[in-house]
Formats: C-alpha cells, sequence, structure tokens
C-alpha cells in the first residue's frame, strides 16, 4: 500500500488535508448533497483494478463520485500504476532527452515537450501583472532572517537520493495540491491573489532558486497528466537556460514558460548569481474537468484512505474539497486586506519609513 500511494504522488508531494468526519466538520458546515445521486452513474462491471487491492478501492470511489465513463483514462492509469507498469515512449530516435518517461500516466495525452504558454489566458495575465510578483518576492528576499524564521519549509531542498537535482535547486511552497500554505500564502498575498485572479488551472505553486554554477541532470519527474510552468523573476538573462527534449530555451524575466517534464529535461544556470522564479503545476489541457476532479479524489483517497470508508465523505467530496480550498485561501486574502506593514520594501527597492 505504501509503495502504492508514494508512487502516485511522487510528481505532487502529499498535503496535509485530512478527510475525517471529524476534521471535515471543522471546515464545512451545512454542505450536502445526496449520496444516492453521487453514486447512480457508478459501472461495477467497468472495473479495471484488479479486485480487493487498494486500487480497485480508490476506482470505486472514482465511480462512485463521477462515474465510470467519464474517468475510463484516470482508472487505467491507475490500473497501470498498480500494475507496475512504466512509460518508456521515444519521442525523436535522434536525439537523447526526446524520451518520455513515467509511472503515473494517462498515456492518450499528446508526448510534447514545450507548449505554447501564449494560448493560455492565464499565462497572459500573469506576464501583464508579473513585476507584482517580483516586486513581493524582492521585499522578502531583502530580510532573508525574517523570512525564513517567519516561514515554513523555506528553501528546503529535495531528497539527497534525488541526484539529478544536486543541492543547488531550492523552494519555498506556496500552495500543494490546490490547498494553500497557511503560513507562506499570507507572507506573499499579492502572488497568491495574483494567481486566483488570473485562474491559473493551479495544482502546485512555489518559489525556486537556483544556485550559481549550478546544474540540474537530465531526468523526468515521472508523470504525464501535470505541465510545468516557469514565470521568470529574478533570472540572470542569458546565463540561464532549460532544456526540455530536443529544444533548450532561455529564462526571461516576466515572460512564462510551458513544458511538460514527464520528457526527459535538463537545466544550468552558468551565472555567479541566483536565479528566482515562480513555478506552477497545472493540469495537462487535454486532460477534461471531470478528469481532473477524479485525479484529485485519488490523491486524496492515496493520502488518507479513511476517505474509502466514509460514504458520506465520498457523497459530499465536490463541495467538501471546494470548501476547504476556499477555506484555505483566507489566509492570503486576509494578509491581502491589510495595509502595507512599515518597513516592507516597495517597488524600487526602497523600506518605507527608511531615511532617503
Amino acid at each position: 500500500m505504501a509503495g502504492l500511494t508514494l508512487a502516485f504522488l511522487l510528481a505532487l508531494p502529499p498535503a496535509a488535508v485530512p478527510w475525517s468526519k471529524a476534521s471535515y466538520a471543522l471546515r464545512v458546515r451545512g454542505v450536502r448533497c445526496s449520496i444516492a445521486a453521487a453514486i447512480a452513474d457508478a459501472d461495477e462491471a467497468a472495473l479495471v483494478c484488479a479486485a480487493g487491492s487498494l486500487a480497485a478501492r480508490v476506482e470505486q470511489a472514482v465511480c462512485r463520485v463521477y462515474g465510470a465513463a467519464r474517468t475510463a483514462r484516470v482508472r487505467r492509469s491507475l490500473k497501470r500504476l498498480s500494475d507496475g507498469v512504466l512509460l518508456e515512449r521515444t519521442i525523436d530516435p535522434s536525439h537523447e532527452l526526446m524520451r518520455q518517461l513515467a509511472n503515473s500516466y494517462i498515456e492518450e495525452l499528446t508526448p510534447q515537450p514545450w507548449h505554447d504558454s501564449t494560448k493560455h489566458k492565464w499565462a497572459a495575465k500573469l506576464e501583464e501583472k508579473w513585476t507584482l510578483v517580483r516586486d513581493e518576492l524582492r521585499s522578502a528576499l531583502a530580510d532573508s532572517t525574517a523570512l525564513e524564521s517567519t516561514g515554513q519549509n523555506v528553501w528546503g531542498g529535495l531528497d539527497e537520493s534525488i541526484v539529478e537535482y544536486g543541492t543547488g535547486w531550492k523552494t519555498l511552497p506556496l500552495c500543494d495540491r490546490t490547498v494553500w500554505d497557511p503560513v507562506n500564502s499570507a507572507l506573499f498575498p499579492q502572488t497568491c491573489a495574483l494567481l486566483h485572479k488570473c485562474k491559473v488551472p493551479l495544482i502546485e505553486a512555489f518559489f525556486a532558486k537556483m544556485a550559481p554554477h549550478s546544474d540540474i541532470k537530465p531526468h523526468s519527474d515521472m508523470c504525464n497528466f501535470v505541465l510545468t510552468s516557469h514565470l521568470g523573476l529574478q533570472v540572470p538573462e542569458g546565463e540561464c537556460s532549460l532544456t526540455v527534449g530536443d529544444t533548450t530555451v532561455e529564462w526571461r524575466n516576466g515572460k512564462v514558460l510551458l513544458f511538460d517534464t514527464s520528457i526527459l529535461h535538463c537545466a544550468e544556470n552558468r551565472a555567479a548569481t541566483e536565479r528566482y522564479i515562480l513555478m506552477l503545476r497545472v493540469y495537462h489541457p487535454e486532460l477534461s474537468a471531470v478528469e481532473r476532479s477524479a485525479l484529485q479524489l485519488v490523491f486524496d483517497c492515496l493520502d488518507e484512505p479513511e476517505l474509502l470508508e466514509d460514504e458520506m465523505a465520498l457523497g459530499e467530496y465536490d463541495a467538501r474539497r471546494r470548501a476547504l480550498e476556499a477555506e484555505s485561501r483566507r489566509a492570503w486574502e486576509e494578509a491581502a486586506a491589510r495595509p502595507p506593514a512599515k518597513g516592507r520594501i516597495k517597488k524600487g527597492g526602497a523600506r518605507d519609513g527608511a531615511q532617503r
């Protein structure tokens, strides 16, 4: 069971989202829907996972909440994971990085290294307002001691066993599996508000920095139904590059990149200074809305298996998750509504109240 959970969540670190009746009662009041209606579409004959397995129990929950027909690709993905079937696809044999590797995957999604960010309205809106994010990050970096003492898991590194990343890749999490971090999101309320306003199809959001003179070796993130997006914030332009498949692109300040990290990719910072970006995980655009919701349910069931035993929670799943996500926004919404604190870095680098 532990192996299955870890593998499926490899590309999406588990969020601290309890699904017990007691925890729901604290978050959601008066939210009810018909369990009978939620499970009416379930077609037990369509189940594909091995009977009696954890995967089969999760699949049954998916069918009960979203129906069998509209979740077929998600359920087949779960079966392949449970059976240990790895996706190894050569996209172009003429280039060593044009390979796709994944253990969590929906096979029918187009294997495409780079996606055109201009086709997504949310990306264009982020680029229009990117200086807001840059300035908020600069303000926090101006007092790094305060940031690291106030924030949560600030500039944490990855597990040392992930050798491809080395030691120069650090992150500051804002949102994990659609739930906002109550501490860090309140430190960056304007950034979080912008992501919400732009309607980014967000799964994760975090700041990422890359150390000077460092690189990330070729690797796959092992999940193809989630794309990665980077917004350049503090980039030594001309000295930082990202290669996905057969194409190398330079990071640019204020520009959004969108790519598939299940395809082999690597990165390099040749500069003598750190590189900062806002990194987002978003659903693959070829997924339907129901498939996205079904994938989220799979994550939650694997993370909190007691959800599988709670028919009321499953019957109210959509409403409860929406309420949980809304509740998690309160931290940055309240912070955004407050006037700027004295001493906070303003645009241009000057502090409020400082002598000029």
